[in-house]
């Protein structure tokens, strides 16, 4: 069921908490959840050899780019709670904390950022705890709560006068019924309130088993979320518990927080999906946020050895892109690659709407004839590669083009890829078809803005570089 305490349908009528109460499932044991599902090792491994080579290749700095995953996850668990919106563009100006994020997110209201502080610090908190490999227990999860909710000070609550705000108690059980009434007015039942305390008992007594210890980390990490949701133990802030608590489990495995998003439309399905008994799903979806996360932390790591926005924006003051895409949607390899080179002409649109450029910098639109693809079985999926020119006039006068071709397998299936491909440089982003369709993911937009940022970072200090060498220049 949904771990959202705050944007979830609330009790609009009335109902016998007796019979809320029996309709309780109590959530599976580990033993059980093992034989309904199964883990696709080899995908993550293949993904886990990633953060490895990462370790390996960047150790100064990839704490870095682990950084901004962690800031995001910190972010949008609360976004999805519905304690103040967001949007992707939103989420990644606070994850890598650019320059005035504090200002902008104070504009949300005045108890937004000590909510996304105490976020953040829940997450430092998992950290911590799951590095020193401490078993779970039922004080160390009143303590997260607290430490989640630290700057939350009231909930809702549903009573007989209407929608009220009560005190919210921290690091403490429930002391009321929180069963909900759903959209469809069916009755959702977590746990009863004299059942908590055992039913969190039996959850760590669960996750402190040799076989949960020994299990696959995406499994571990799903079963924790899934039975702590179903207890629903606290009065509010379930959700970003339940979002830190299988944090623990893909941090001790990779170093990773699991990173789940507002956008992810899957997440409900899937939580549904295995209060019905189809667990599989949601340990699909964990496996798919995890992998989602190396992606996010690889492509942090790039931009981290980018030179500084900033500083580049110090330079120059600004660029504005736009990239065009002439569309062809005859099948389904072709409308999927100018979904995809459409967003990510957005995304560098939206990073790009707040700045002013100064009168000596303009911006055009390049076209260039496409390349041959990089890999055999797959074709350019635009007649023209399209993109920018970026350059400044007299007596600095300079230009940088950047023009980028899509490329998409001939035949797609399963795991295949589309690309988009910088002709101008060795950059290429990489989204799968399955995130892609029937939209994007929130994921693929969130790894496109660091990307655009990327590339943006890098033209302009190129631009600064041509320029501050030109002939022209006075001595």
């Amino acid at each position: 069921m949904e771990p959202d305490d705050v944007v979830r349908a609330r009790a609009t009528r009335s109902f016998d908490p007796r019979e809320a109460d029996a309709g309780y499932k109590p959530f599976p044991s580990f033993a059980k959840w093992l034989s309904r599902s199964t883990v696709d090792s080899e995908r993550w491994e293949r993904y886990a050899d990633v953060i490895g080579k990462l370790r390996s290749d960047s150790p100064d700095l990839l704490p870095r780019a682990l950084e901004v995953v962690k800031r995001a996850a910190a972010w949008d668990t609360g976004a999805i709670e519905g304690l103040y919106p967001t949007d992707r563009g939103f989420t990644l100006t606070v994850a890598m904390a650019v320059t005035a994020w504090e200002s902008l997110v104070e504009q949300k209201g005045p108890n937004v950022r000590p909510l996304f502080e105490s976020q953040l610090k829940a997450y430092d908190y998992v950290l911590d705890f799951a590095t020193h490999r401490t078993p779970v227990a039922e004080a160390w999860i009143r303590e997260l709560h607290k430490v989640v909710c630290e700057s939350q000070h009231t909930y809702e609550v549903q009573t007989p006068l209407g929608m009220q705000h009560q005190p919210l108690p921290k690091g403490e059980y429930k002391r009321n019924p929180n069963h909900v009434v759903q959209r469809d007015g069916s009755i959702h039942s977590w746990s009863p309130v004299d059942l908590t305390p055992a039913e969190m008992h039996r959850l760590c007594e669960e996750l402190r088993s040799e076989a949960f210890n020994t299990a696959h980390p995406i499994m571990q990490s799903a079963y924790a979320h899934h039975a702590f949701v179903s207890v629903h133990p606290f009065a509010d802030g379930n959700g970003r518990v339940a979002r830190a608590l299988a944090s623990v489990f893909t941090y001790r495995a990779e170093s990773i927080p699991l990173l789940i998003l507002k956008g992810d439309v899957e997440y409900l399905p899937a939580l549904e999906a295995a209060d019905s008994g189809d667990v599989q799903r949601f340990v699909d979806f964990v496996l798919d946020k995890a992998i989602d996360t190396v992606r996010l932390t690889e492509e942090s790591l790039r931009a981290a050895k980018a030179p500084s926005l900033d500083a580049a924006l110090n330079e120059l003051t600004g660029l504005y892109l736009r990239a065009q895409a002439e569309a062809d949607s005859r099948n389904l390899v072709h409308e999927v690659g100018i979904k995809l080179f459409k967003t990510f002409g957005d995304q560098i649109n939206e990073r790009f709407d707040l700045v002013d450029l100064p009168n000596e910098v303009t911006v055009g639109s390049v076209t260039a004839p496409v390349r041959g693809a990089l890999r055999t079985d797959y074709r350019p999926v635009i007649k023209n590669a399209s993109g920018f020119v970026v350059s400044s006039a007299e007596p600095f006068a300079a230009s940088i083009p950047r023009a980028f071709q899509v490329e998409a397998p001939r035949e797609p299936k399963g795991e295949d890829l589309v690309i988009i491909r910088c002709l101008d440089s060795d950059d290429i982003f990489e989204a799968r078809f399955s995130e892609l369709t029937p939209e994007p993911t929130a994921s693929v937009r969130l790894r496109l803005l660091v990307w655009s940022d990327k590339l943006i970072s890098e033209a302009l200090n190129e631009l600064s570089k041509q320029a501050s060498g030109s002939p022209h220049r006075p001595t």
